[in-house]
């Protein structure tokens, strides 16, 4: 093999893993990017001008997000909420905004030992934030990405795109949202409990079940409590690691539960909304099948409720 041939083969793109990818149907997703970058590199081998491979691998600094193209943001602060999870806060251009709709993700690209990785993860600052937007992220001990992440410090530049996906809302829509979330699956419901509150035109009722191991590892209490207090707004917990109340703030006491969520418990709370409720559900893939399951056999069809 000649030289040439050696350097045009260590220019040619690495088709990625599939673990690389972040699985939420991003459209371009990382296999698409992989296709496009390929097509270009066989374009450019064919015509012998590596200057045609110039444009792989873009990324931006003008801090606008592009659903093709990679965009630095700086780290502003980082505060670990549990022992696993922390809230990243990134800055934007003054009075500028990320541009995002309800419920949209974006994706952060990583790179561990020399593989890049894409994951996705929804901003949980409200969609008209100006300045800034944050990421809540669950590190996990064997997570490529997790690797990547627990390395970020303020002032350092991580790369994000999008945005993808997304909740199509608009005030009064439904007469009551039911959000069922585990975990980090909070995220895509702060931005929309915070459109809904922040609206006074909006009447919309909102019940909150928020699924989590223990009282200490329910994220954002302080935020959580605030949201609560308005007239539409209630919220539950449950804890399947707690096997007692009392040790609880008395404030927590009334509207939290011990065990799992089931088909009884959910039964129980769509029977208190005040009015039929629309459900939205945001966990692991096991959570979403799961309330998927119970919602089904207490009644709902599928265009009562949507899965991020």
């Amino acid at each position: 093999m000649s030289e040439s041939e050696d350097d045009w083969l260590a220019l040619k793109p690495r088709e990625p893993l599939p673990s690389q990818c972040c699985g939420s149907g991003c459209k371009p997703c990382i296999s698409d990017l992989y296709q496009k970058e390929l097509a270009q590199w066989e374009k450019a081998r064919a015509k012998n001008d590596k200057s045609l491979l110039s444009k792989q691998k873009e990324q931006s600094c003008n801090s606008e997000l592009n659903p093709d193209t990679f965009t630095a943001f700086n780290i502003n602060s980082v505060e670990q909420l549990t022992q696993d999870t922390y809230l990243y806060r990134f800055e934007l251009p003054e009075n500028s905004s990320l541009g995002l709709s309800l419920g949209q993700h974006v994706v952060l690209r990583g790179e561990v030992n020399g593989l890049e990785v894409q994951r996705a993860y929804t901003p949980i600052s409200p969609v008209n934030a100006e300045g800034y937007f944050d990421v809540l992220i669950k590190c996990y001990a064997s997570g490529l990405m997790s690797q990547y992440i627990k390395s970020w410090k303020k002032g350092e530049t991580i790369f994000w795109r999008g945005p993808f996906g997304g909740f199509p809302y608009r005030p009064n829509q439904y007469g009551e949202l039911l959000m069922l979330a585990s975990g980090t699956g909070l995220a895509p419901m702060l931005p929309i409990l915070q459109y809904v509150t922040e609206n006074e035109d909006d009447e919309t009722f909102i019940t909150l079940v928020g699924c989590f191991r223990t009282f200490e590892n329910i994220y954002l209490k302080p935020l959580l409590q605030d949201l609560s207090r308005y007239w539409n707004v209630r919220m539950f917990y449950i804890l399947s690691q707690e096997h007692s109340l009392k040790e609880l703030p008395w404030s927590y006491q009334k509207n939290t539960y011990t065990g799992h969520i089931n088909e009884n418990l959910i039964k129980e709370i769509i029977g208190s909304c005040k009015k039929k409720p629309f459900v939205l559900i945001c966990g692991s893939e096991a959570f979403n099948k799961d309330m998927t399951t119970c919602l089904k056999a207490v009644g709902l069809k599928e265009d009562s409720y949507f899965a991020f």
